[in-house]
């Protein structure tokens, strides 16, 4: 969208599609297309082109940022090295066909926590949790890389979430001990529930209301201090204080 072009200018575009028409072949260019960044890449990275390295997706926000994940099929080569190049030579050349959009390198890895880990750097993640869908993944950032973490607008971990496939909900460390802390004085307001019995819950992974309102006599029954009557009183306040 920021890109100016003048008479004579050299460009290099990707080929989104060829018509044919009767006055010839209609050719539609791109310069947004993701396509454009990794023939670039196969351009002036010889691993790319030569399959030794692969890369493996690609998000980008056309004329501000790009992240691209790749991966090495051989050992020996170090995959974000190759893309980079000596001196950072490589991806300058592809940085300034870009006209200055900039250019992050992820090293891609099977294991999602990893990969996350490498998607959102620069910032530096404290906990990963992946949810039970796994199509959402939890992020738990200490407050000072918040903001990298995130990024101008978003940015970092719009495009992250985008490369990875998953969605990345980011809380703070101080959000989450806040939460946590609200969820202990809850349940320790129940009739029944003493702060004792509140950290037993917390430990097995009880930590509201609407979990207590979701476990069974039984499960509850499992926690130390808690006999059946105990068990029955706790849901019936629960389902009462939530408004069941």
């Amino acid at each position: 969208p920021k890109e100016e072009y003048k008479q004579g200018q050299r460009l290099r575009a990707y080929v989104e599609e060829v018509d044919q028409t009767t006055k010839g072949p209609y050719i539609i260019l791109s310069r947004r297309n993701p396509g454009l960044i990794r023939r670039l890449f196969e351009l002036e990275v010889p691993e790319i082109y030569e399959k030794i390295v692969e890369i493996k997706t690609i998000a980008r926000e056309p004329g501000e940022r790009t992240k691209i994940a790749v991966h090495s099929h051989d050992e020996k080569v170090d995959s974000v090295g190759a893309c980079v190049g000596v001196r950072g030579s490589r991806v300058k050349n592809i940085v300034r066909e870009l006209q200055e959009e900039k250019i992050d390198i992820v090293r891609w890895s099977s294991d999602i926590k990893e990969y996350v880990k490498n998607a959102l750097s620069p910032a530096e993640i404290m906990e990963i949790k992946v949810e039970e869908n796994k199509d959402k993944i939890l992020l738990i950032i200490a407050d000072d890389q918040l903001s990298i973490a995130i990024g101008k607008h978003g940015q970092n971990v719009r495009l992250a979430s985008e490369l990875v496939g998953k969605e990345l909900n980011i809380k703070s460390a101080t959000e989450v001990s806040k939460a946590v802390k609200e969820e202990m004085a809850l349940l320790s307001d129940l009739e029944g529930i003493g702060k004792k019995t509140a950290k037993n819950l917390a430990d097995k992974g009880i930590k509201s209301i609407k979990q207590v309102t979701e476990a069974s006599i039984k499960d509850l029954m499992k926690i130390p201090g808690i006999g059946k009557k105990t068990a029955e009183k706790i849901i019936n306040k629960a389902k009462k204080a939530k408004g069941g």
